[in-house]
């Protein structure tokens, strides 16, 4: 009874050996040859994922700006479509019938293909920023380098109480599969003095440039001055509000 006990635990062991070694090799093979996944298509409320040139500004939407140019420096052209919903909740109406959209902006990144369409990379929220309220109103402007560098020129226009213009200046570059911040300036004219500061920071070579000028004396000579900033991983497009950089 004991030798056939004992040729029964050997069997087993046996047997129990094989199924590991049988689930280490199924498990080592998952691993070798490992299922493709489909990409996944980018989240959008407002724009098409696919779209054409004469389809890709979203309907019901104000204009806020679209430029052209080759982004990912494929040899194609790519687009840069921001726009502003027209949600009823967010219009106004004055008593003159002017018209205020105080909705938010959404941008969407087209990169173009060889076959003409225009594939979205990413639609972007709560990065441009929009008119608020009716004491300062925001213009935008997109502009694409031959380069690939993608600038946005924010105005901000206040209608009373204010002496000042300002204006900021966004550059990003299309890198490792995302846009990068790689400079801004910001800028501050005074209506009442005369003094105009700009100060443009490099991200890429982490430096600052600050200029300070008289528009309405030009005897007086520009004061400029430069700082090294700390640096820091460059900041991706549309982890916050470009004016809260």
């Amino acid at each position: 009874m004991k030798k056939t006990a004992l040729i029964l635990s050997f069997s087993a062991l046996a047997l129990g050996l094989f199924a590991i070694m049988s689930c280490n090799s199924s498990n080592c093979q998952r691993q070798q040859y490992p299922t493709e996944q489909p990409a996944e298509e980018p989240q959008t409320t407002l724009f098409k994922v696919v779209a054409s040139e004469s389809d890709v500004f979203p309907a019901n939407c104000d204009t806020m700006s679209i430029g052209w140019g080759d982004l990912n420096q494929d040899g194609i052209n790519d687009v840069v479509v921001v726009a502003t919903p027209r949600h009823a909740e967010n219009m106004q109406v004055r008593d003159d019938g002017y018209e205020y959209n105080f909705n938010s902006p959404v941008m969407g990144i087209y990169f173009g293909t060889k076959d003409g369409k225009l594939n979205l990379f990413k639609e972007y929220e709560n990065t441009i920023p929009g008119t608020e309220d009716d004491f300062c109103f925001v213009e935008l402007g997109t502009d694409i380098s031959d380069k690939g560098v993608l600038s946005f020129i924010i105005e901000y226009f206040y209608t009373a109480g204010s002496t000042n213009t300002n204006f900021d200046t966004f550059r990003y570059r299309y890198q490792d599969d995302d846009f990068y911040l790689i400079g801004a300036d910001a800028g501050a004219l005074s209506r009442y003095s005369g003094e105009n500061e700009v100060v443009s920071i490099n991200y890429l070579t982490h430096k600052k440039q600050t200029i300070v000028s008289d528009v309405f004396d030009e005897s007086v000579e520009p004061q400029e001055t430069w700082e090294t900033i700390p640096e820091e991983p460059l900041e991706k497009l549309g982890v916050r509000l470009l004016n809260d950089i």
